[in-house]
């Protein structure tokens, strides 16, 4: 099969192309699942580049070599043997596993889940990894209608499903831009109350500030690190939740406690992998809701360009690490009519 392959630590991920490797063979307990789209997202990058947290010498698990990547949809190829599996051959599923960029991978039943009707395999694999998006704003934030959200990196996939999740349960949505480009493309695709260039030297928590009418926003949504800017924007007993990697530059910042203490502000970091592992039922009725918004068409993805076969993989991550991506990426795999076939 084609994969990219990662046998050392790769500088720059946008040099990377597919290597030929032997199809793996699953274990007993393993679903073969054929990939159809696969969806290259920043923690990709630092995985490439050794920088994840998943790559720390002490306390990581991922080290070469390995095979990229993490979102993924497809079909199931063939079943477990070591018991009843929940799904069948053919069935579209989709999931998350290190080892998506590639044409086949192996993951156990508790990695994939089954495409409901009406979804295609791409739209099920740019929303894959955004469910942390739909329970940090329903499950941890607790968004009420007619709260004001802040959400910060609000053109990428995070972010923006942050921002439709908040507008679909009735909250006024700020959504911060790093740059022009992305403003406009916001204002022009996205449904939210204003948009706002986030830049240093700028007016921009002025901006907000005047948004709403002074007394600041109710929630922050945080998944590119600006806690310290968060809290001046923030109402009295605001709520910041902080999702993804958030390290603006690679670099964690340090927040004063005494400015929580002032505002009487909950910070709260979420991890949803491991939330999910510890907490399963709620895990469930996350994956019931966010899947239900898909399903009605209150959540939809936000695609950016076009980009077909495994070999378009490193100028997918090139345009993420040169921050142009709007949305989410999708590449395109293999046709689901071509897996049919096999």
């Amino acid at each position: 099969m084609k994969a990219i392959h990662i046998p050392s630590y790769a500088a720059d991920p946008s040099t990377l192309s597919p290597s030929e490797l032997p199809t793996p063979t699953p274990k007993g307990d393993e679903y073969l699942v054929r990939i159809t789209h696969c969806s290259p997202q920043h923690a990709d990058i630092l995985h490439a580049q050794g920088k994840h947290q998943n790559n720390n010498a002490k306390r990581g698990w991922c080290f070469p070599p390995f095979v990229l990547g993490y979102d993924f949809a497809g079909v199931v190829h063939s079943l477990p043997s070591s018991a009843s599996a929940e799904l069948k051959k053919g069935d579209r599923v989709f999931g998350a596993a290190i080892g998506a960029f590639a044409e086949f991978v192996c993951v156990k039943g508790s990695a994939i889940r089954k495409i409901p009707d009406g979804l295609s395999n791409e739209t099920a694999c740019a929303m894959s990894g955004q469910a942390v998006s739909y329970a940090s704003v329903v499950h941890i934030a607790k968004v009420q209608p007619g709260e004001i959200v802040m959400v910060s990196g609000a053109s990428g996939g995070l972010g923006s499903v942050c921002c439709m999740v908040a507008k679909a349960v009735g909250a006024k949505v700020i959504a911060l831009a790093g740059d022009e480009e992305k403003a406009g493309s916001m204002r022009q695709n996205m449904d939210v109350d204003a948009v706002i260039l986030m830049k240093e030297g700028t007016d921009w928590m002025k901006k907000v500030m005047n948004f709403t009418n002074g007394t600041g926003v109710d929630v922050v949504l945080d998944n590119t690190g600006m806690v310290d800017d968060a809290i001046k924007c923030l109402a009295y007993f605001g709520r910041i939740v902080i999702l993804g990697f958030a390290a603006r530059k690679g670099i964690m910042e340090a927040v004063h406690m005494n400015k929580l203490l002032l505002k009487s502000i909950t910070v709260i970091g979420y991890r949803f992998g491991e939330s999910g592992r510890r907490f399963p039922d709620e895990l469930q009725r996350i994956w019931n809701g966010y899947l239900g918004m898909l399903q009605d068409g209150r959540l939809k993805p936000l695609l950016y360009g076009r980009y077909d076969g495994l070999e378009d993989v490193g100028r997918a991550l090139g345009d993420l690490a040169a921050r142009k991506v709007s949305g989410k990426i999708v590449v395109k795999v293999a046709g689901e009519e071509e897996v049919a076939r096999l």
